[in-house]
């Protein structure tokens, strides 16, 4: 029977043969089946390669995310083929296991002879992915609209009064002049020369002045890189490359492909040269940049050539008075004993606000013998000494500095002058110093002394004497920061100074503290000795310092050095060291460290350090060790940390070579173990990265206070300095695989990030009873979780997910819900931003139990998403819908919502019969993108007519018409509509459960005349882009108001195949603030402004561009040309850019008519601000403009002409730089030597011949 049924499989696949032999040969056919086990390994191999290079494609992804940048669309499309691919794979190996053999020992041919094919067909397909994956470029990139912006840096304690008013509005009307590039503004030093900057930085943009401000520092001390990267990430350019820093050239390029950017420039104390310095294009650089700089000294203005220079002086006394109250907590009603001796008091601050608060702050619920008192004690005081500032001000700060309550407040005070200028204090360096100094006496604790830091530094926060500037971070006005280096060395009690020039003298040997504030690379002076010094801060660039140097510092308890050359013998004589800080330093002799038993505190971040030997292990009084970093650290000696019985916090993230011992390795006696962090009795905080081979069968980690472990998973590249700062008040999981070693730790998680972890269908309570303190989850690529919450068994705790705040869900295949029961009370009340990718088996988003026909006891319990702002979803191929009804009703915090590629979803709130009661006030950027079932519909109406509403991108999603939107949009792009049906009179659900047609609204109906009703008003739209419209004839239509389009700044068009022309003559004469068109692939394209048929002489108003900039048109085969020379005379006097490739029927870039034209009747036509001309694969191209006319561009940097052979326009250079372009009419030999001679003082192109020139820094 056995070999009948093998005869039979035989004949099968014989027959299969014969088939396939009818076009293929018998030996290539035979090979599939010789073959099957060889094609079988191939294609596993090629499967591990693939999942490979999926594995690297998702770090790369994560890495450009945790960077803040988008992924690229074609980065998405290879990421989704490759895991269809897989997903077959799976498919096909199993078809391979159970058909290898039939009955288990007959080879079934016929199926051999299929998989083979089968197999080699996947290869192929693999293979082409694989090349896919080796030529794909960087994976994201900068999200514009995400960048920093001067609203988040605007003070809310903007001081209003008649100097500021006055002040405001001149700057704001210099502004407007477009003369005017550089502005100046000086006051003296705490008179509120920032806070009036940022003021104006916040306010510019709203009042349409600019579409970007930056803000810079520059201090006393300029620091010209720090400068630039400040600058540089406002608009999204990386001053680091691979390989070194970009240059200020390449800076001043990307700073000109901003249209209309506002600079300020704070703090500048001489002047400097923007352009050499920095890379700042002003003037006839760039028409669109200003600069806004603020000084204190007058002459720095006329230096600079500020050609409006703008005083603010201080406030008056009323203003005064008014300011002082409200800080001192006085009112009308305030006792005549405390008011008297105020309105005396705040007559010596000077009308400076910086004196102003920080006095009223200090005296706020003070007696009247206090005020009394204050006031004798600023009465007489005088300081003569005191220049560049206010001599009040510096009186009132130290009356305010003197009613500080204790020293140890004092003292932080003026350890945060040893900063350098407008530097972004960390709270825990501060920590660590005081720990080292013995600030707070009778602290057993470094969490006791962080707690007291904290205090003094909110105390100081309330004084007005530091600056909040972010989480655990403090900055100091320069003003105040020079009154505390100045009470720091005037006062014998303290004595602290700071270091900023070599050599020194013998005064400093008494000081108390020493910040060097040196640039020299000179090393340290070796003949001063310093008896007293008890804190020594130094380092700046990387210099060898000698041992000698800390010879006589028999005092030293803290010590803080970056970037040095040092050996740890340099330390032996410093008994009393308790704080060691050594970051970024190249170090020799480190088993010396078991020499300095008196330390508390070492910190070797990022320091070169290959291990901490066995001898580190006798610093028994060590309580905060940090080697986060330390990129060469691979080991720690065995049993050393468990020697370190006082030990508190233990930094060990960012090693990343870092070993330890396990069962299986084979000398785990040379490496530390993981059991020894559990045996430390006083241990309670923790950061590591460690690889999940490296965790032993059944280790469990024990609770800790703080916690930041990654395990099994990459640390984020890290760039800012934030992020390479210890954080003792985390509880961060970021796990890959098992999370076994970590299940005693979720009862405290507060960040969560778990990664292809398997075997677990839920969250709850499978790991556990309800993540009572988790603010953050990330959960992606957890084969076989269900859901997030399953309380089907069991009763969910009350507290589930009750205080989480943010939640992104990841390529989560199995998911289908987060919750499968009625929600917990108070379940996502404070979730605040929702990201989910690739959940392909989600169908509910946000749970709801009347949707869910659930019965239940008690009050219904609706869930609410009061706290929402962000929701953005992509990848759902099986999600109907967004929100529910009911839970709609909850949204009024959402500011952005955006949806990509899900298929099936119809509508973004569900449909349920319930009155429309809800308007989606705060909904500000809408994306709907690849929605191919979403339709119109009045509940999806409710999104798209936000009254907040300014950006809306709609991409295929070929439903969703006709479509409503508020005329309150400033940014619109639409692509890949198809819609062609005509509909009007459109109703709108007015948030009453009735409807409007009210011109309030836009409707979007038929995509081939855009905007074809006059009953609207656009006049915010500011940017509209429109891309795959492949029924689009027309963008305006004749009957359009041109007035409601007078804001619009930015046009682009791409690949609307059967538009014929861009602009009506009408609408062209109606684009004052037009300042960038872009438009290619459009194949029917033949004008950019419709010829006009109306006679000329019933036109008063010429067409012009007055800031159109930027011009690039690519791809338009049937344009013949760009302009009609009309236009360029005077019509585009702000044109900067033009770039024309590959339009292939490009006659001439300016048409007009030709004539007999003489050369003296020739007309000379001025671009004065073309900086870039490309002109690339035009093989059509006859001249650049009609015969008789003589272009010149004075400015012109960058030209490019490449390939025209018929071409008869000669481009030239002047002495003077200026480029320009004629058209020549036929000429004889003769006449071509002629002319040639008289243009030897000019260089010129032979016409026809390719040219490229570059004049970038002609003016240097």
């Amino acid at each position: 029977m056995g070999c009948g049924f093998c005869e039979a499989a035989l004949s099968n696949t014989v027959g299969t043969l014969v088939v396939d032999c009818v076009v293929k040969p018998v030996g290539r056919q035979l090979d599939f089946v010789r073959r099957f086990q060889d094609n079988v390994e191939k294609l596993l191999k090629k499967k591990r390669e693939l999942a490979d290079a999926r594995k690297r494609l998702q770090h790369e992804i994560e890495e450009a995310k945790n960077r803040l940048l988008l992924i690229e669309d074609d980065v998405h499309n290879l990421q989704s083929r490759a895991d269809e691919t897989l997903s077959d794979m799976g498919t096909l190996e199993e078809e391979i296991q159970l058909n290898k053999r039939c009955l288990n020992w007959c080879p079934n041919w016929s199926w051999r002879y299929q998989l083979s094919k089968k197999a080699m067909k996947k290869i192929q397909d693999i293979s082409e992915l694989l090349e896919k994956f080796g030529e794909l470029g960087p994976v994201g990139y900068r999200d514009l609209t995400a960048l920093p912006t001067i609203d988040f840096l605007c003070s809310k304690e903007f001081v209003v009064s008649e100097s500021s008013k006055a002040a405001f509005n001149q700057i704001i009307e210099a502004l407007k002049d477009e003369n005017i590039n550089m502005i100046g503004l000086w006051g003296m030093g705490g008179v509120g020369k920032t806070t009036l900057a940022h003021e104006v930085g916040s306010q510019a943009p709203k009042l349409n002045l600019f579409d970007k401000v930056v803000i810079t520092t520059v201090s006393q001390k300029p620091n010209f890189e720090r400068i630039q990267d400040q600058i540089a990430q406002y608009i999204g350019f990386d001053m680091k490359k691979e390989q070194g820093r970009r240059s200020e050239q390449q800076l001043w390029l990307r700073l000109k492909d901003e249209p209309r950017i506002l600079i300020i420039v704070d703090d500048i104390w001489e002047s400097i040269n923007l352009k050499e310095k920095i890379g700042i294009p002003i003037g006839d650089d760039h028409k669109g940049c200003k600069v806004l700089l603020t000084t204190r000294r007058q002459q720095v203005c006329r230096a600079m050539d500020c050609q409006n220079v703008v005083q603010l002086g201080c406030l008056d006394d009323d203003e005064a008075w008014t300011l002082f109250e409200k800080k001192a907590g006085l009112d009308d009603f305030s006792d005549d004993s405390i008011r008297t001796p105020a309105k005396k008091i705040v007559k010596k601050c000077g009308g400076l606000p910086i004196a102003i608060v920080p006095l009223a702050s200090a005296l706020k619920g003070k007696t009247h013998h206090e005020w009394q008192a204050a006031y004798r004690r600023l009465k007489d005081r005088r300081l003569t000494e005191i220049e560049d500032v206010e001599e009040n001000a510096y009186v009132c700060l130290e009356a305010s500095f003197d009613y500080l309550k204790n020293m140890e407040t004092k003292t932080c005070f003026l350890l945060c002058s040893f900063f350098p200028e407008d530097d972004e204090i960390y709270v825990e360096n501060l920590v660590g110093y005081a720990w080292g100094l013995e600030l707070y006496k009778g602290m057993d604790s470094i969490k006791d002394v962080r707690s007291e830091v904290l205090a003094s530094i909110e105390a100081l926060k309330n004084s007005g004497l530091l600056l909040d500037c972010g989480e655990r971070h403090v900055k100091m006005h320069d003003v105040v920061r020079q009154f505390a280096l100045w009470i720091a060395s005037s006062r014998k009690e303290i004595s602290f100074g700071t270091v900023e020039t070599l050599p020194m003298d013998e005064s400093f040997k008494y000081y108390t503290a020493i910040s060097f504030e040196t640039d020299q690379t000179d090393e340290l002076p070796k003949e001063v000795g310093f008896p007293y010094l008890k804190l020594l801060l130094h380092g700046n660039r990387l210099t060898e310092t000698s041992s000698e140097f800390f010879e006589g510092m028999k005092a030293l308890q803290v010590c803080a050095l970056n970037y040095r050359l040092i050996s740890l013998v340099a330390f032996k004589f410093n008994m009393n060291l308790r704080t060691l800080c050594l970051i970024n330093c190249e170090l020799s002799d480190i088993s010396m460290l078991g020499k300095l038993k008196s330390l508390h505190i070492l910190s070797l971040s990022r320091s070169d350090v290959t291990e901490l030997p066995t001898e580190a292990g006798d610093l028994e009084n060590l309580r905060r060790l940090d080697l986060s970093y330390c990129d060469n650290l691979g080991r720690i000696a065995p049993n050393l940390i468990q020697r370190l019985s006082n030990l508190e916090e233990l930094y060990l993230h960012g090693c990343s070579l870092l070993k330890w011992a396990t069962e299986n390795s084979t000398k785990k006696e040379s490496y530390s173990s993981l059991s020894e962090l559990n045996s430390l009795p006083e241990w309670i905080v923790i950061s590591l990265d460690i690889s999940s081979k490296h965790l032993p069968d059944g280790f469990v980690f024990r609770r800790f206070w703080s916690f930041d472990f990654c395990i099994g998973i990459r640390r984020e590249s890290l760039y800012e300095k934030r992020h390479l700062e210890i954080c003792p008040i985390s509880r961060s999981l970021r796990i890959d695989k098992s999370v076994d070693a970590c299940k005693q730790l979720f009862e405290d998680v507060e960040s969560l990030k778990l990664g292809d972890v398997k075997g677990q269908p839920n969250l709850i309570p499978s790991l556990d009873l309800g993540f009572r303190k988790l603010t953050s989850l990330d959960l992606y690529e957890c084969g076989s979780m269900q859901c997030l919450i399953d309380a089907s068994n069991q009763q969910v705790p009350i507290t589930a997910f009750s205080n989480l705040r943010k939640l992104s869900l990841r390529n989560m295949f199995d998911l289908e819900e987060m919750c499968n029961v009625p929600q917990p009370q108070g379940f996502l009340q404070k979730l605040e931003e929702v990201k989910v990718e690739g959940c392909y088996n989600m169908q509910v988003l946000f749970p709801i139990v009347e949707f869910r026909g659930i019965e239940q006891e008690g009050p219904s319990r609706h869930l609410s998403l009061q706290s929402l702002k962000i929701v953005e979803i992509e990848g759902c191929v099986n999600l109907k819908y967004i929100f529910p009804m009911s839970v709609a009703n909850s949204l009024g915090q959402l500011h952005t919502l955006k949806i990509k590629s899900c298929s099936q979803l119809e509508d973004i709130i569900q449909d349920r019969p319930v009155a429309y009661k809800c308007l989606l006030q705060s909904l500000r950027d809408v994306s709907l993108i690849d929605l191919p079932q979403l339709k119109r519909k009045d509940r999806n109406d409710i999104v798209l007519t936000s009254p907040s509403l300014h950006n809306l991108k709609v991409k295929d999603c070929p439903q969703l018409t006709p479509f409503i939107v508020s005329t309150n949009i400033q940014d619109l792009e639409f692509s890949e509509m198809t819609e062609k049906k005509q509909i009007s009179n459109v109703t709108v659900p007015d948030g009453r459960g009735g409807t409007s047609t009210c011109t309030e609204y836009l409707t979007i109906s038929n995509f081939e005349e855009l905007f074809e009703y006059s009953g609207y008003n656009l006049s915010s739209l500011k940017v509209l882009r429109l891309s795959k419209l492949s029924e689009l004839r027309v963008i305006w239509s004749a009957f359009i108001q041109v007035e409601h389009f007078k804001n619009l700044s930015k046009l682009t068009v791409q690949d609307c195949i059967r538009l014929r022309y861009i602009f009506s003559p009408t609408i062209a004469r109606n684009l004052p603030q037009l300042w960038n068109l872009d438009i290619s692939d459009c194949e029917e394209l033949e004008q950019i402004i419709e010829k006009d048929q109306t006679p000329s002489q019933h036109h008063l108003q010429p067409i012009c561009f007055p800031n159109l900039s930027r011009i690039i048109i690519r791809n338009c085969e049937n344009l013949k040309c760009l302009f009609p020379i009309t236009l360029a005379h005077g019509g585009l006097p702000d044109l900067e850019q033009l770039f024309l490739e590959r339009v292939t029927k490009l006659e001439q870039v300016f048409e007009g008519d030709e004539g007999n034209v003489s050369k003296d009747e020739e007309t000379v036509i001025h671009l004065p601000r073309l900086t870039d001309l490309v002109l690339g694969r035009l093989p059509n191209l006859v001249s650049f403009s009609p015969v008789g006319y003589h272009f010149v561009f004075p400015s012109l940097e960058i030209l490019t002409v490449r390939g025209y052979p018929n071409i008869n326009t000669r481009f030239s250079v002047d002495s003077k730089r200026s480029v320009h372009a004629k058209t020549q009419a036929s000429q004889s030999v003769d006449e071509i030597i002629v002319e040639e001679s008289a243009t030897a003082q000019e260089t010129a192109w032979p016409i026809a011949s390719d040219i490229e020139y570059d004049n970038c820094w002609k003016n240097e």
